[in-house]
């Protein structure tokens, strides 16, 4: 597995066709992002993930 770049724990994310999730816990990879949400582990693309925003 590569090496984690960042993470956040708490944290609102906008993809790249306007949908959005917020107060998500985020890891970055190279070339992949992991976003937990309470129900959920998510894998997407980085290319797929507008911005990032920490809301601690």
């Amino acid at each position: 597995m590569p090496e984690q770049l960042a993470g956040f724990k708490s944290a609102d994310i906008v993809f790249t066709d306007g949908t959005s999730l917020a107060d998500v816990t985020v890891a970055i990879y190279p070339g992949w992002i992991r976003i937990q949400t309470e129900s959920a582990n998510q894998f997407h693309p980085r290319e797929q993930v507008d911005r990032i925003q920490s809301s601690r």
